[in-house]
């Protein structure tokens, strides 16, 4: 009679609970697998995390300095609508002219929408050619007269001021435009008044001083369409430069203490002697 060794009974349970085992467990590693709460992965974080913002190409500075001032998400910072952004999803990338006594001449933001576009603004008064027969383009000389900025657009006047990019006077220029992939990608630039205007000396010259500065926009929004098919923002070159400062006013020159004076007595005239009396009249 063959001996059975004492340990095969239990080795041949254990082979058989093996995979019954597998199977619980692998039931208790998905709970809910199946069910209508389980939802695929979504795609939008990295659709968002691949797609940024145009660099700036700032144009070459007589006076000043440009600064890169980041890349950022950001909220849809226009206030016209239609806003193709909710919260702080909008890739954002802005530069900045710096002037020699640390004021800020021009800031200069791109941003673009993760997904979707959005049409441009309806007309306004503000709305120029922007060089294809659209509303897109918008210009306003004086951006903060009567506080229309932050009236208008208070997430945008809100963005700048808290990081401290708001010089004054400033005019706001803007363009909206349609980008690659059904995407949209609005630019806006603060520039100081005196970079798109010449001094006025008579009428004429206040009847043309704005035309610059309209041709400066539609140049602007040219570099934007551009940007939005996929280049760099080429920021066009200002038609202006920034007034210098006046020049330190010369020290008051010493004038020498006068001289001294010399007291002079001033003696009266003597009177005339007092006549006497005449005898025949007494």
């Amino acid at each position: 009679m063959n001996a059975r060794h004492p340990s095969a009974p239990r080795s041949r349970r254990a082979w058989l609970a093996a995979p019954l085992l597998a199977a619980v467990l692998a039931g208790c590693a998905a709970p809910g697998a199946g069910t209508a709460d389980a939802q695929p992965a979504s795609p939008a974080p990295q659709a968002a995390a691949a797609l940024s913002a145009p660099l700036i190409a700032p144009p070459p500075a007589s006076v000043g300095t440009w600064v890169d001032l980041g890349h950022v998400l950001a909220p849809w910072l226009s206030g016209d609508a239609p806003v193709p952004v909710n919260g702080v999803a909008s890739p954002t990338r802005v530069a900045g002219l710096r002037g020699s006594d640390g004021q800020w001449l021009a800031i200069v933001v791109a941003q673009v929408a993760p997904a979707g576009g959005a049409a441009c603004p309806q007309p306004t008064s503000l709305s120029l050619d922007g060089g294809v027969r659209d509303a897109c383009l918008r210009l306003r000389r004086d951006a903060d007269f009567d506080r229309w900025l932050e009236k208008q657009h208070p997430v945008l006047y809100r963005w700048v001021e808290e990081r401290q990019w708001g010089g004054r006077p400033r005019a706001w220029v803007s363009y909206r435009a349609p980008a690659g992939g059904g995407q949209a990608i609005e630019t806006h630039a603060f520039v100081n008044p005196a970079l798109l205007e010449a001094s006025t000396r008579n009428n004429a010259d206040f009847l043309a001083a704005g035309q610059p500065g309209v041709a400066w926009a539609q140049r602007f929004a040219a570099a934007t369409r551009a940007a939005g098919a996929g280049g760099a923002l080429n920021v066009p070159p200002f038609p202006y430069g920034p007034p210098a400062p006046l020049p330190p006013a010369p020290p008051a020159a010493a004038e020498p203490p006068p001289a001294p004076t010399q007291a002079l007595q001033v003696t009266p005239p003597p009177r005339p002697p007092v006549q006497a009396p005449r005898r025949d009249r007494e």
